[in-house]
């Protein structure tokens, strides 16, 4: 029993004593006790805490939904293994990290066994995989269990264990021959992190706001009010539903300060997103800058408005509620990033903020009334210094050495401990702190064990794990190439045995992949030639394999001598009209140009070579920029291309195609977005493909052009080939409209490996 209880229960005749002692002087313990579903002591006053903000503080920590953001995570015994996230391109987004492991110290033993043990820095599910190439025929053990087998000649089998962090597991490997192999982890569950369900429910964090029956608890001695962004007001007693699909700092707040009062507590929320202190929150005390902006000093004026709603209607809103009255007894104040943008607001921020506070008790005649400030927190220790000067002025408030005056009853939280990276979190939001929940419910707690402390009360402090603090000085430079190598060389297990292997057996991409090998013609026709083959490439280079490359096949048909001929069809069609491509009449003997034998020089053609093109009637390059092999629009061309349509031919020499091997026409010069025209493809006269239309958004930089699938393979038998293609010059922009002519083409054959589906 604490000291107010005793004195109540004994000296009733000096309870006016009562006004001039704190209300309250329990410790409010960590871990917090879990709500006894009990309402709170409705004789006394409500306690009405004031919560005030931008987006942050109207909560945008998710409840539920995470993904994880990395399409694997990989643990690896080889120190060479780089620690962090890296891509590859078109196949996703992957984690590694170097895994822990302890050797034993002793002897050395001439027995092929290798034994010690291994430690993994998140509880998960996990499948080991030791060795690569040779080296992989062997058997481990973790913990006397076998994790993993390949027998010689056959496949690995591997099982799945679950694994807690802080915990050592021994492992034992027998089988092998020569050097001990490296193994590697593959973290198999991929849930989301950082949404409450998998901090509070998964990761057993914050266990109050969980009851037996795996369900959030509800606090009946606590009332939340949303009174800004709902018509007329919306509360509950608080949960982590009450906010709807997203919490903010209130669930924190609400259980520490229900713990400390016996009192009803009654949390009006008035916060609005996009709002700053310096024009959207501005204090009276600050004065206007333009009196006649509506908008200058509203979302204030709104904040007041909805705290005096809520209190006028208090019967009607707090459960149970006896005509006690009511007791504002703290103001909380989360916000920050709007006003980041600005000199201005910067400089003043600290100014306005302690305005803010004391009009605040002015409005309320509350002189005293604590307040606790939140500061932004956005990439924790490694903050944007425009974020950081914002964090000083809200720490500012809060120090007595600089604002004496508010000693012992305006406290300052500085956040930065309680910011999580993307990969703890659902999203990559930084200005809503990636939506991590458990950064809002840090937040939250630290508020009301500040503000449990400005009451007279003491609130053991939130054990927390120190968190990276800014690196000082220069950024260590990047690493050398020789480390590069050998972090390539480290990754090639995991990308090759890992990556590629279940990118491969993704239902997504499998049946596109056999498709490509076995070089079907697709139901439906795409001008664009990256594939699903297209990652499986990109794993093999980032794995440091360039065998499945494209290679140009054939003689170099850029200085093949190409017979053409341009002309203005007379199926005309308006400039500014966009998808130029379509079905002309040709000139009276050119009906069969695609044909072998149709004899090019009797009906007037011209040679030249490629690439042909033409800029407002010049021959100039497309792009100032464009480097990219397949598309050479940053080259000047050859041969002018004059009239709106261009029919080119030319007969070549090829050998036979080989077996294990696909290939493709790339059709260059315009693969970027709103540029070039649909073409079509000619092989001695038959069609091989055809589109009939540009570049739209969102799909540029890609190479353009056409697969030789399977049904085409016999016109390639070796010899003579007769190539044809024909497209349009294009007269607009679909943004900027009307513009000089322009067309840009070239063709080229090339040849891929096809890399093993195995």
């Amino acid at each position: 029993m604490n000291l107010n209880h005793m004195i109540r229960l004994f000296l009733i005749p000096l309870a006016s004593v009562l006004l001039y002692l704190p209300t309250h002087a329990a410790e409010v313990p960590f871990p917090l006790p879990d709500p006894d579903g009990k309402p709170g002591d409705a004789t006394k006053p409500v306690k009405v805490y004031i919560l005030a903000g931008q987006s942050n503080m109207v909560g945008m920590g998710d409840l539920s939904g995470a993904k994880n953001v990395y399409t694997g995570v990989y643990l690896s015994s080889d120190p060479a293994v780089p620690d962090g996230p890296f891509q590859i391109y078109r196949v996703g987004n992957y984690k590694t990290s170097l895994l822990a492991v302890y050797l034993p110290n002793g002897k050395k033993t001439d027995k092929p066994i290798a034994e010690g043990q291994l430690e993994v820095p998140q509880h998960g599910v996990y499948q080991l995989h030791c060795g690569f190439g040779e080296s992989s025929y062997n058997v481990m053990q973790l913990d006397g269990k076998e994790v993993y087998r390949r027998e010689s000649g056959g496949k690995p089998v591997k099982q799945d264990v679950t694994l807690q962090p802080g915990k050592r597991y021994k492992f034992k490997i027998s089988g092998f021959k020569g050097t001990p192999p490296r193994f590697w982890m593959q973290k198999m569950d991929l849930l989301g992190n950082g949404d409450l369900e998998a901090v509070a429910k998964r990761e057993g964090k914050f266990p109050w706001l969980v009851d037996g029956d795996g369900k959030w608890t509800v606090r009946h001695d606590v009332y939340f009010q949303e009174a800004r962004l709902a018509k007329d007001g919306k509360g509950s007693p608080l949960s982590a539903t009450s906010n709807g699909r997203s919490i903010g700092p209130e669930l924190g707040f609400g259980h520490v300060l229900g713990t400390f009062h016996d009192e009803q507590v009654l949390l009006i929320k008035t916060a609005q997103g996009n709002r700053s202190l310096g024009f959207d929150f501005r204090p009276p005390s600050s004065g206007r800058t333009d009196p006649d902006n509506k908008f200058e000093s509203a979302e204030y004026k709104l904040m007041v408005e909805g705290v005096r709603k809520t209190l006028d209607n208090i019967a009607k809103i707090v459960p149970g509620y006896k005509g006690q009255g009511y007791e504002i007894a703290g103001f909380v104040w989360f916000q920050g990033h709007k006003d980041s943008g600005a000199e201005q607001s910067i400089s003043e921020y600290e100014k306005h903020l302690v305005n803010l506070i004391n009009d605040v008790r002015k409005e309320f005649k509350t002189p005293k009334l604590p307040a606790v400030v939140a500061t932004i927190g956005f990439g924790g220790h490694n903050m944007q210094d425009k974020f950081l000067r914002i964090l000083k002025a809200q720490m500012a408030v809060g120090d007595a050495k600089q604002h004496p005056e508010y000693a012992g009853n305006v406290a300052s939280v500085d956040t930065r401990d309680f910011w999580r990276e993307v990969d703890e979190s659902p999203t990559n939001q930084d200005y809503h702190y990636n939506r991590n929940a458990e950064t809002y419910m840090l937040i939250g707690d630290a508020l009301g064990r500040a503000m449990v402390g400005l009451l007279g009360g003491k609130a053991e402090p939130f054990p927390l794990a120190p968190r990276p603090k800014r690196v000082a000085g220069n950024q260590a430079a990047g690493p050398s190439e020789e480390e590069k190598a050998a972090a390539q060389k480290a990754l090639k297990p995991i990308i090759l045995d890992g990556i590629a292997a279940s990118y491969i057996a993704n239902p997504r991409y499998n049946k596109a992949l056999l498709q490509e090998v076995a070089g079907e013609r697709p139901q439906r026709a795409n001008q664009f030639l990256r594939g699903a083959m297209y990652g499986l490439e990109n794993c093999y280079r980032a794995a440091g394999i360039d065998d499945y490359d494209w290679h140009s096949f054939g003689p170099d048909l850029n200085k093949v001598q190409w017979v053409y001929y341009s002309f203005d069809p007379k199926e005309s069609q308006p400039k500014e009209k966009g998808n130029r491509y379509r079905k002309v009449t040709y000139p009276t003997g050119m009906e069969n140009w695609i044909m072998p034998a149709f004899d090019a020089g009797k009906a007037g053609w011209k040679k030249g070579l490629q690439p042909f093109g033409q800029l407002d009637g010049k021959l100039a390059a497309l792009s100032e920029t464009c480097n990219a092999p397949f598309c050479r629009c940053g080259d000047k061309p050859k041969t002018l291309w004059g009239k709106e349509v261009l029919l080119v031919r030319g007969t070549v020499d090829l050998p036979p195609l080989k077996k294990g091997h696909r290939y493709r026409i790339v059709v260059g010069g315009a693969a970027h977005v709103n540029s070039g025209e649909g073409y079509a493809i000619y092989v001695n006269g038959k069609l091989l493909a055809e589109s009939k239309t540009g570049v739209a958004v969102r799909q540029g930089g890609q190479p353009r052009g056409a697969h030789i699938y399977s049904d085409f393979r016999d016109e390639f038998k070796g010899g003579k080939v007769t190539l044809a293609a024909t497209s349009f010059l294009r007269y607009n922009h679909p943004r900027r409209g009307l513009q000089p002519p322009r067309g840009h083409i070239s063709l080229q054959i090339e040849e891929q490996k096809l890399p093993p589906l195995k």
